[in-house]
């Protein structure tokens, strides 16, 4: 009996881990850092990136330093809505992967 319940279980998980998924890939995140515009979800999938016309006559590694900026910005905002909705599903227990 045990193990029926420790299966009904876990796909009880894997559902909620589905519907977590399309949530995250569902909620966008956008930054804006020194001009670059970036749109990614909370899956940490990038799905824009828009740089204006005046920074492109800057020089090659300022123009690299603000994309990278921008990148980790938007990195570091995904994986806060991520840990946030992985601390719902799991009720705060700490799953290594999830938080």
């Amino acid at each position: 009996m045990e193990l029926f319940k420790m299966a009904k279980e876990a796909l009880s998980m894997r559902s909620k881990l589905s519907e977590m998924d399309k949530k995250l890939k569902a909620k966008i995140i956008e930054v804006e850092n020194k001009g670059i515009k970036i749109q990614a979800n909370a899956k940490n999938e990038f799905l824009s990136l828009n740089i204006p016309e005046d920074l492109l006559q800057e020089k090659k590694e300022k123009i690299e330093k603000r994309i990278l900026a921008a990148f980790q910005e938007a990195g570091e905002k995904a994986q806060k809505v991520m840990a946030e909705e992985a601390k719902s599903l799991t009720g705060g227990l700490k799953i290594p992967g999830l938080n």
